[in-house]
């Protein structure tokens, strides 16, 4: 069996940067509802020959993805010791125009999705494998935000999962969420330019990059943080403290 780390929402953004930067010293499982996009990242990866891409829509397949990954994992002689969820959507919307298949889609990517990988890494296909699982979920989670409520509900079932699983998996498994607040991506640079400077001024530390937020990845991780279970963690450059 060959050891992997499965990364979600690969095909771009921080879940590609990730995939790229792990790639170094890790075989990765690239997961995401893109598959050419999917297929760029691994060639910037080292080693790519090395790496697999799983093909699978979270906003659409909810039912089908412990099949999918099941299967996956078991065609490919895999194993997962480390889970790392980067797959997320979002849209602003006031609560008075939202329809039953918008909050649905929201919840599919960013907290059911979850609940299916996890179901498919805990069976006995991968049992004693997986030691480490790190959800990114946001600062709105904590923090409210005009025309995000979903959003934020959705991240804040990510908290409340990290609290009650960090018990369940404990010893053997460590789970952890990540909370970023306001980072540098492509998307914020097709913003409203008065959005993005408000960002701005209202981080202490000004904008965060993914950079930061892989950073973080990397040490939890690490058996630096070996003693870390059950934690949602602020990377917000100091965002919630005003």
């Amino acid at each position: 069996m060959e050891k992997y780390t499965l990364v979600t929402g690969a095909s771009s953004g921080m879940g590609a940067l990730c995939s790229k930067r792990l790639s170094h010293s890790r075989r990765i499982i690239m997961m995401s509802e893109n598959l050419e996009m999917l297929e760029d990242v691994r060639s910037q990866c080292k080693n790519p020959e090395k790496h697999l891409l799983l093909h699978c829509n979270f906003l659409t397949e909810r039912e089908s993805i412990y099949d999918s990954l099941t299967s996956f994992m078991k065609e490919n002689n895999a194993v997962v010791e480390e889970y790392i969820h980067f797959a997320g959507l979002t849209q602003i919307l006031p609560i008075k125009n939202f329809t039953i298949p918008y909050v649905d889609k929201i919840f599919n990517v960013n907290f059911f999705s979850i609940i299916e990988i996890m179901r498919s890494l805990l069976k006995k296909h991968n049992a004693g494998a997986l030691k480490n699982i790190i959800l990114i979920s946001a600062l709105f989670s904590v923090r409210g935000d005009a025309g995000n409520s979903i959003y934020a509900a959705s991240k804040g079932a990510i908290n409340s999962l990290v609290f009650s699983l960090a018990r369940e998996l404990a010893p053997n498994i460590r789970i952890n969420s990540l909370l970023p607040g306001a980072i540098q991506t492509p998307m914020m640079d097709r913003s409203n330019p008065e959005h993005v400077e408000q960002l701005r001024n209202d981080t202490p530390l000004g904008l965060g990059t993914p950079d930061d937020v892989i950073n973080y990845v990397e040490f939890l991780l690490s058996d630096k943080s070996s003693w870390i279970t059950g934690q949602n963690l602020l990377i917000d450059g100091g965002r919630s403290t005003k």
